[in-house]
C-alpha cells in the first residue's frame, strides 16, 4: 500500500533525521562534525543560539510581565520593578540552561545515499484517489478567494477550502500523522552551517530594521507610553495623550500590556530617551528574536531543504510588506509594537513549542507554551482573544485522533493565562471592552483574507500555502497541528461567524486578526520544496523543481509585491521613525522658554510626533482616530478636528469658529509652518503674538494666544 509520505512530499531517506541513539558511527559522526576546539565550541554555539535566544526572550519577558501584573496591585515604581527584574535575571538564565535539551542530530551526506533501502512502488491510481480532492479543491479555494470578487465567489471558496482541508485530513493516515507517545521520533537540530546562515541573516535584519523610517501612526499612542514612563516612572492607567489623567483610559490603553512599561522603565533606568531605547536598543534585539523564531518553524516543520524554505520565508517578508495592516507589514517596520511580537514570533514559537511536546512528550516545551500565553498577554491584548483560538484548533486536531489527555494539557497551557487575566481586567477594572477598540466595524471577510493572504496572484500563493499545508508539512504533529489550524480558521471565514463572534463578545475591530494564528510566512515558505511524487519519469522534473520553485516564488514576490524599502523609506544611519525635520521642529518646541503653560496647536504631524519627544508638552490632537473613545460628535472632538485643519491651514475652516474653539480647547501656544499664511493673516483676531521663530529644517513660527481661555471646555 503507498504511504502517504511517499505520495506527496515525502522526504527522501537522506531527509529524515537519525537519532542520537543509532549507533557509535552516528555518534562518531556527530562528534566529527562538530569538530574539537575553540572552532567546535564556537559552532555549537551558535547552532544552539535560535533555541537558547528565543527560550531565554520567552521566559524573561515571561517574568517581566507576571512581575508587571502582580504590580497592579502593589502600585511600585515602574524602575523599581525593572531592577527587580534585572536581579531574577540570572534565575531565567539557569532556568534556561536547565530547560534546554541538546538533541544530536546526523544528517546524512548525500541526497540519496547509495545504502538507501529500495523505496516501494508508487501506485498512480491511489495518488490520484487520494490526493486529486484536497489538491484540486484548495487551488480553487485559492483562485475564488483571491481572484473573485462577489459573495457567490467567497462562499465557493470557503466551501472548498473546507472539502480540501477536510479531505486532505482523511486523506493522510492518522496512524501515521499522530506520533506514538512512546515512540522517540528522529531528532531534527539546528547544524553549525545552518546556525550561521540564520545568524547572519538575523544580524542583517536587526541593522536594517534601524535604518527603516517608516511612519507608523500607532507610535504616537506606543512610543508615548514608553515616554511617560521615562519621565514620571508611573504606570498611565488613564489617558495620557489628551489629558493628564483627566479622561478615562482609552480602548488602546489597557492594563494588561506590560511591553511599553517595560521600554520606557528600562529607559528611565540607563538614563536614555526611551524613543532611542525603542529604535536604537530594543529594535535590533527584537528583529533577531522574530527571525530566530522564523527558523525554529521552518526547521521543525519543513519536510526537506529548511534554509530554502526558510530563504523564501524571508524573502515574502521583506518583499510582500508594504500596505498598512498587511500582515508582514507588522514585521520589521512595526516590530516594535507589540502585536506585531505576537503575530512574527511568539506565534510560530507556540507551533514549535506544540510539535515538540507532542512528538518529544517534553514537559520543558509545556512549561516553555504556557510561559509564552503569559509573554503574550504582556506584548498585547490581542493574544487574550488568539491564543484560545490557537489552542482550539491544536486541541481539535488532537481530539481527532482520540488523545485526549494532550488536547487539554495543550490547551490549557496556552489558555488558562489569557482567559484569566482577561477575565480579572473585566471584573477590577470596568470589563473587557477597554482591551480592545470597539469603535470599527467588522470587516468584510475578503479584506480579512487580504490583510493576512493578498489578492492577486500573492494571494492565490498563499491560500495553496494555507490549504495544502496538511500535506505539504513533515509528516506528524506538523500536519495534524497545520490541519487543525487551516481547518479553525476556514470555518471562522464562513459568512455570518465573525458578526455572530463580535456581537457575543464585543470584539468586532480585531476579529479581523483571526488569520494571525496560521503562520503564512513559514508556509509560504515551505511551498519551495514541494516536490511531484517519486515516480521514475517524473526524477528529473523534481530535480528541476528543486531549483526553479525557490527562484520563480521569489520572483514573484519581488514583482508582484511591495517591499518594505518602498518610496525610499530606508535612510543612510539608524533613525528614530519620525523625518529630521519633524523630529528638529518638536525639539525646539519643547525647548521654547517662553511657552507659557497650556495646550499645544502645531501641524497634525507634529502634534503626533511631540507625545514621543516629551510629556511636558500637551498638543490639541495627538491623533485624530484616538476620539473615538470620547464621541466624534462631542464639542470636544469637534473642537480638536477643526483646530487641526487650522493648523494644516485648510483654508475652509471659519476663523470665527476656530477663535471660539481655541478658548474652549485652552489652547496657549500655535506653532506652524511658516508656509502656512492663514494663521498668520489671522493673527491679529485670533490674538496671536509671535513669540519665536525657526529656520530650516522644519521652518516654523510659534505665537502664544493673548485672549482669556473660555471656562468649561
Amino acid at each position: 500500500m503507498t504511504k502517504v509520505e511517499d505520495a506527496v512530499v515525502a522526504p527522501a531517506p537522506a531527509d529524515r533525521e537519525t537519532a542520537p541513539t543509532a549507533g557509535p558511527a552516528a555518534a562518531g559522526t556527530s562528534r566529527s562534525g562538530r569538530g574539537r576546539g575553540l572552532i567546535g565550541r564556537l559552532n555549537a554555539g551558535v547552532a544552539a543560539a535560535p533555541v537558547l535566544f528565543t527560550d531565554a526572550a520567552v521566559l524573561g519577558f515571561a517574568l517581566w510581565t507576571l512581575l508587571y501584573h502582580l504590580n497592579l496591585g502593589l502600585d511600585l515604581r515602574p524602575s523599581v520593578v525593572f531592577i527587580g527584574w534585572v536581579v531574577l535575571l540570572p534565575v531565567v538564565a539557569y532556568v534556561t540552561w536547565k530547560l534546554r535539551q541538546r538533541d544530536e542530530v546526523v544528517r546524512p551526506a548525500d541526497d540519496e545515499p547509495a545504502s538507501a533501502p529500495a523505496e516501494p512502488p508508487v501506485d498512480r491510481t491511489a495518488l490520484l484517489r487520494r490526493y486529486a480532492l484536497p489538491l484540486g479543491s484548495a487551488l480553487g479555494a485559492a483562485l475564488f478567494a483571491s481572484l473573485g470578487t462577489g459573495t457567490v465567489t467567497w462562499w465557493l471558496a470557503i466551501g472548498l477550502g473546507l472539502v480540501s482541508v477536510i479531505s486532505a485530513w482523511l486523506a493522510v493516515s492518522r496512524r501515521a500523522a499522530a506520533v506514538d507517545a512512546g515512540a522517540a521520533p528522529a531528532s531534527r537540530g539546528t547544524t553549525p552551517a545552518q546556525g550561521w546562515v540564520v545568524l547572519v541573516v538575523s544580524l542583517a535584519a536587526a541593522y536594517f530594521a534601524t535604518l527603516i523610517g517608516r511612519v507608523s501612526l500607532d507610535d504616537v499612542f506606543y512610543v508615548g507610553k514608553s515616554v511617560w514612563v521615562a519621565e514620571r516612572d508611573e504606570i498611565p492607567f488613564r489617558d495620557f495623550l489628551f489629558t493628564e489623567g483627566v479622561l478615562p483610559a482609552g480602548s488602546a490603553n489597557p492594563p494588561l500590556p506590560s511591553f511599553e512599561v517595560f521600554i520606557g522603565a528600562m529607559a528611565r533606568v540607563l538614563h536614555v530617551h526611551a524613543a532611542s531605547a525603542t529604535w536604537y536598543l530594543l529594535l535590533p534585539v527584537l528583529a533577531v528574536f522574530a527571525i530566530f523564531a522564523l527558523w525554529r518553524l521552518v526547521q521543525r516543520w519543513a519536510p526537506r531543504r529548511p534554509l530554502v524554505a526558510f530563504g523564501v520565508a524571508a524573502a515574502y517578508i521583506l518583499l510582500v510588506a508594504y500596505f498598512a495592516d498587511s500582515l508582514n507589514t507588522y514585521h520589521l517596520p512595526r516590530l516594535t509594537q507589540g502585536k506585531s511580537v505576537f503575530v512574527h514570533a511568539l506565534i510560530p514559537l507556540a507551533w514549535v513549542y506544540f510539535t515538540d511536546y507532542l512528538e518529544r512528550r517534553s514537559r520543558r516545551s509545556l512549561i516553555l507554551l504556557t510561559l509564552l500565553s503569559v509573554a503574550s498577554v504582556g506584548y498585547t491584548t490581542t493574544a487574550v482573544m488568539l491564543l484560545p483560538l490557537i489552542g482550539a484548533a491544536a486541541g481539535a486536531a488532537l481530539l481527532a485522533t482520540r488523545r485526549l489527555r494532550d488536547a487539554v494539557l495543550c490547551f490549557a497551557a496556552v489558555s488558562l493565562y489569557p482567559v484569566l487575566s482577561g477575565a480579572l481586567v473585566q471584573v477590577l477594572r470596568g470589563g473587557i471592552e477597554t482591551t480592545v477598540a470597539t469603535y470599527a466595524p467588522l470587516l468584510p471577510l475578503r479584506t480579512i483574507y487580504e490583510l493576512t493572504l493578498w489578492l492577486g496572484i500573492l494571494g492565490v500563493i498563499a491560500g495553496l500555502a494555507v490549504w495544502w499545508s496538511p500535506l505539504v508539512l513533515r509528516a506528524g504533529a506538523p500536519r495534524q497541528l497545520a490541519a487543525g489550524a487551516v481547518l479553525a480558521v476556514t470555518v471562522l471565514l464562513i459568512p455570518g461567524i465573525l458578526k455572530v463572534a463580535g456581537d457575543l463578545s464585543g470584539l468586532r475591530a480585531v476579529l479581523w486578526r483571526v488569520p494571525w494564528i496560521l503562520p503564512v510566512p513559514a508556509l509560504v515558505g515551505m511551498l519551495a520544496v514541494v516536490r511531484l511524487p517519486r515516480l521514475p519519469q517524473l526524477a528529473r522534473v523534481n530535480r528541476v523543481l528543486a531549483f526553479a520553485l525557490p527562484a520563480v516564488l521569489v520572483c514573484i514576490f519581488y514583482t508582484q509585491g511591495k517591499p518594505m524599502w518602498k518610496d525610499d523609506m530606508v535612510q543612510t544611519e539608524p533613525t528614530w521613525r519620525m523625518p529630521v525635520a519633524r523630529k528638529a521642529s518638536s525639539f525646539w518646541i519643547k525647548r521654547l522658554d517662553n511657552r507659557p503653560p497650556g495646550l499645544v496647536l502645531a501641524p497634525s504631524s507634529v502634534m503626533r510626533s511631540l507625545p514621543e519627544v516629551t510629556t511636558e508638552v500637551r498638543v490639541v490632537l495627538p491623533r485624530d482616530l484616538y476620539l473615538t473613545d470620547y464621541g466624534i460628535d462631542t464639542q470636544f472632538s469637534r473642537d480638536r478636528l477643526l483646530l487641526a485643519r487650522l493648523a494644516d491651514a485648510d483654508r475652509t475652516v471659519s476663523i470665527y469658529e476656530a477663535d471660539g474653539a481655541m478658548r474652549r480647547v485652552g489652547v496657549s501656544t500655535v506653532c506652524v509652518w511658516k508656509s502656512n499664511t492663514l494663521v498668520a493673516d489671522a493673527a491679529p483676531y485670533l490674538g496671536l503674538e509671535l513669540i519665536a521663530s525657526r529656520n530650516p529644517p522644519g521652518a516654523m513660527n510659534c505665537y502664544r494666544t493673548t485672549a482669556s481661555p473660555t471656562p468649561g471646555g
